[in-house]
């Protein structure tokens, strides 16, 4: 028994809405013959196998050999594209028909309505292409410039592509709702006037062209859509579908973060209020996030949204949402804000090489006459904390960064379930420069070239940007004084 008739048999039936019973009786044969065939218990014979291909237009290769849903989508491939292709030289043939049958004045009217929308959506296509672009910035910020700046123009055309596709379909609804349809009615109109000349209808329908309406129609209730329309409008849904595909791995990685930050939690547990709200908090905006990522995965694939079930549970985690929120400012009433006293502090030094153009960028330094050759630079940092520097044009700039990041979560953490918030006045404070009379001279005045350098330097920048802008004012009234100009 060949699986492929067995299989084909029973999907040609359901396609076309057939009971055993139904297709049995129009080959001549018993309901048991058909099962048996679909149950690859029986074979039918030749007469009945050429009798299925008549009946449902089929090749007997293709039902006895081939996968029937294959070989249909291929055909149906192929008829859509010469669809697509019919429809869009019937829409050119009836253009250039519709123009040989209008008067002048017409023509220039249905120009005149067409560069006027083609010029409007010109406009929002801009405005949407600018408003995009800044918001793609915005939200992708986190990308590394030199990925970013590859990444960007790509979105940008594959926009700008898809707002073309989009306005020629607006342009092609319009013109064949507001002309080709009219003209197509006409054209019926005419051919009954000459068949009733003497009936009422001759004077109902004896209507010039050029005499409609000659408002736009965005929709008339009898139009239909061209084929090669239809097939724009999938590649938009194409392309909708493609950068929906951004925002479900955005969201993806929300939910995981949800997640982990719902683990992390569990370390605050002896907050109280604080800690039942935090978690009322996290499962809301996950559920949220969660029916936002089902929401736009269903768009992709093409499924339907159960959306009793995802308006239901939005409204829940909203509520939940506000009483978290709720729960979240009680629990925080009882925290106790507490500063850091100097037994969490140590002191530290490190020594530096003196050279003729060495400053600190810091100003709030208490510098120390001492009679060393060096610099030895003292501090106070948090305990679990240090500080690092960098040179850069011989000025040092201290930062702060924590080497026992563990011990320092831990220890907020502890404070915390203790209900307390550590405040921190500084991680780092009481910086002295020991050096000797000269070397600290010479430090205070390389900062102060260096303050005055940084002023000068802010300085000319806003020049050059009041410059800049006066170029350009200056440059706008001058091609408005040589239209003028041009206008004499």
């Amino acid at each position: 028994m060949n699986n492929n008739l067995a299989d084909n048999l029973k999907r040609i039936r359901k396609e076309h809405n057939m009971s055993q019973e139904e297709l049995a009786e129009s080959l001549g044969v018993s309901r048991q013959a058909i099962s048996k065939w679909e149950s690859k218990a029986a074979y039918p014979e030749m007469d009945k196998i050429l009798a299925l291909c008549d009946k449902f237009n089929l090749n007997i290769d293709d039902l006895l050999h081939k996968d029937i849903k294959e070989v249909k989508s291929e055909e149906d491939a192929k008829r859509n594209i010469n669809n697509y292709i019919d429809d869009f030289l019937k829409f050119i043939t009836d253009t250039v028909n519709l123009f040989f049958n209008m008067n002048f004045k017409s023509k220039l009217k249905c120009l005149f309505e067409q560069a006027f929308i083609i010029l409007f959506l010109w406009l929002i296509d801009f405005i949407i292409i600018y408003l995009l672009q800044n918001i793609f910035l915005d939200i992708f910020s986190f990308i590394p410039i030199n990925i970013l700046s590859k990444i960007s123009p790509i979105f940008t055309w594959t926009l700008v592509l898809a707002l073309i596709i989009l306005s020629i379909i607006i342009v092609v609804k319009v013109f064949k709702s507001r002309y080709l349809n009219y003209y197509e009615d006409f054209k019926k109109d005419h051919s009954n006037i000459k068949e009733e000349k003497n009936t009422e209808v001759k004077e109902e329908v004896k209507v010039n062209f050029k005499e409609k309406d000659s408002k736009i129609i965005i929709r008339d209730p009898k139009d239909s859509d061209y084929h090669f329309l239809k097939g724009l409008l999938k590649i938009i849904l194409g392309i909708v579908k493609f950068f929906s595909l951004f925002i479900v791995i955005g969201l993806s990685i929300s939910l995981a973060t949800l997640f982990c930050a719902l683990v992390l939690s569990f370390l605050l547990c002896k907050t109280g209020l604080f800690f039942i709200g935090l978690i009322g908090a996290i499962i809301s905006i996950a559920i949220i996030n969660l029916n936002f990522l089902l929401i736009f995965i269903n768009f992709i694939l093409n499924r339907l949204n159960n959306k009793k079930q995802i308006i239901f549970t939005s409204i829940i985690s909203i509520i939940i949402l506000g009483l978290s929120v709720g729960l979240i400012f009680i629990g925080t009433l009882d925290f106790e804000v507490i500063k850091i006293t100097n037994d969490n502090y140590i002191t530290k030094n490190i020594t530096l090489d003196f050279s003729d153009n060495l400053y600190f960028t810091d100003s709030d330094i208490e510098y120390i006459e001492k009679d060393i050759p060096n610099i030895i630079l003292e501090y106070q940092t948090y305990k679990y904390c240090d500080v690092n520097y960098d040179s850069y044009n011989s000025g040092i700039y201290l930062y702060n960064h924590c080497e026992n990041d563990i011990k320092f979560i831990k220890d907020y953490i502890s404070k915390l379930n203790s209900k307390k918030i550590m405040e921190f006045d500084s991680y780092l404070k009481n910086i002295k420069v020991y050096a000797s009379k000269e070397n600290i001279l010479k430090l205070k005045d390389n900062y102060n070239k260096h303050l005055n350098y940084y002023n000068k330097e802010n300085e000319y920048l806003n020049k050059i940007d009041e410059y800049e802008n006066r170029i350009n004012e200056l440059e706008m009234e001058l091609d408005y004084y040589k239209q003028e100009l041009d206008r004499y």
